[in-house]
């Protein structure tokens, strides 16, 4: 199967309480008491040996009769700052213990608070105090779900993606040591490693992580995720023995997740949206240096729309040679640009769709919703082929309040189909929420640390 790479959690720092245990001790004086209590015993481990065989794999039902009995919950908490090429957000969580006997601790989720703001960070590599101080005011709009006298050990964790990835290594240094100074001024538990660059690995496990914890999948059957951000996208899944040959070594991590199991991750620099909307017009502009574009994946009465990208404004038209071409045609012409742009920007082709059900998110969704695919607020099920459906009609439409809709849906399905090797009738299920919780890598990311920092206590 290859050497794999063994997945680490976060290393977080001990608090160094100690734990006390008072031993209360009674002398036996008689025999004959003696020999009672030991019978008592018998009889005891007799007992629990019988219920561990009928209660095993019924934690949610002991769970649910230990707090009737007033079983007191403990809480865990933890922020996580989400500094994403087109946006920063905060994902604050609250953490039960549930009461549990036979299995190994765990956590339930509680509560969640979400709020965005834009721009990225990235956007900030000029200004890195001003760009601290958004990440700063988001964590302060979230400080209410953490009790104060809990803040000291609720670690920070700020995490930022594909757009600081883009940046000169100098500039996003330089925003890293501007945010990790702010953080650590508000009270939290903020680690020599509580700010950094992720890795696009990272980022794909704690994805899947997320949206396979939130199903209760973690035991049993995993879903594959496809997580499309701005700056880059990344495929993870489960792989079996006989299927981990055909992926790099590199790309396989071992995770513990119930038994430990084997994942293929990939992480794709300069294929997120936003990215790979510039990289095809740029490809088109023959690479020149330019702020002027001309696509074909633009309907032609559109003409000089302003764009922004990396902090930079571009003016996009339409290209002129679409005027009065049929729907085909149209769909046709732009899918041969944009696949063009992804087979040559994928550092590694995979030769068969991704194993198991499939479960997307972030900009998949947000395409799905704004070309009418899903309901916006329930999500659904699509496929690469509604994508290919969907596109052909955007391709053909004069709408200029969706400038970028023909351009973007027809890169979802070149990176479904070209890209993933997903079938056009393969069910694809698009989320954004799960039972009220946030789809986001942030979940991930927390749950493992807090499960990490709870064995490290023990």
């Amino acid at each position: 199967m290859g050497k794999f790479s063994t997945y680490r959690y976060l290393e977080l720092k001990d608090d160094n309480s100690s734990s006390h245990v008072n031993i209360r001790s009674r002398t036996i004086k008689q025999p004959r008491r003696l020999k009672k209590v030991f019978i008592i015993l018998i009889v005891l481990a007799l007992i629990v040996t019988y219920f561990l065989g009928l209660f095993a794999g019924q934690s949610q039902w002991l769970d649910g009769i230990a707090k009737s009995l007033g079983y007191e919950s403990v809480y865990h908490y933890a922020v996580i700052i989400d500094a994403g090429s087109s946006g920063s957000r905060v994902l604050a969580y609250k953490f039960r213990v549930p009461f549990t006997v036979f299995s190994q601790a765990k956590l339930d989720l509680v509560d969640e608070y979400f709020e965005e703001s834009k721009p990225g960070l990235s956007s900030f590599a000029n200004d890195p105090a001003k760009g601290a101080d958004t990440i700063v005011q988001l964590i302060k709009r979230a400080e209410f779900l953490t009790p104060p006298e809990k803040r000291k050990d609720t670690p920070i964790i700020v995490r930022a993606t594909a757009g600081l990835r883009l940046l000169p290594a100098e500039k996003a240094q330089q925003l890293i040591d501007e945010v990790q100074l702010a953080v650590s001024k508000l009270g939290y538990d903020v680690g020599p490693n509580s700010v950094k660059i992720m890795d696009g690995s990272d980022e794909g496990i704690f994805i899947w992580y997320t949206i396979n914890l939130l199903h209760n999948l973690m035991d049993g059957e995993t879903m594959a995720a496809l997580d499309l951000g701005g700056g880059s996208t990344q495929i993870t899944f489960e792989l079996n023995d006989r299927d981990a040959k055909l992926y790099p070594a590199a790309d396989q991590y071992v995770v513990p997740a119930g038994n430990n199991i084997t994942l293929y991750t990939h992480s794709y620099l300069g294929l997120g949206l936003n990215a790979a909307r510039y990289g095809v017009f740029l490809q088109e502009a023959g690479g020149n240096d330019t702020r002027e574009f001309t696509s074909v994946c633009v309907e032609p009465i559109i003409q000089r729309e302003p764009w922004t990208y990396a902090n930079k404004e571009y003016f996009v038209s339409g290209a002129a040679r679409r005027s009065g071409m049929k729907r085909a045609a149209a769909l046709q012409l732009c899918h041969a640009a944009v696949r063009q742009y992804v087979l040559g920007a994928m550092d590694w082709e995979p030769q068969q769709p991704p194993r198991g059900n499939v479960a997307a998110m972030s900009f998949f969704y947000d395409i799905a919703a704004d070309a009418g695919m899903i309901d916006v607020m329930q999500g659904g099920t699509v496929s690469a082929g509604a994508y290919r459906a969907a596109a052909a009609r955007a391709c053909s439409a004069s709408n200029v309040e969706q400038p970028w809709a023909c351009a973007d849906l027809v890169y979802a399905v070149t990176l479904l189909s070209d890209g993933y090797k997903i079938p056009d009738n393969q069910p694809i299920s698009l989320f954004k929420k799960v039972n009220g919780h946030e789809v986001s890598w942030a979940l991930g990311l927390a749950y493992t640390t807090m499960m990490n920092k709870m064995a490290a206590a023990a």
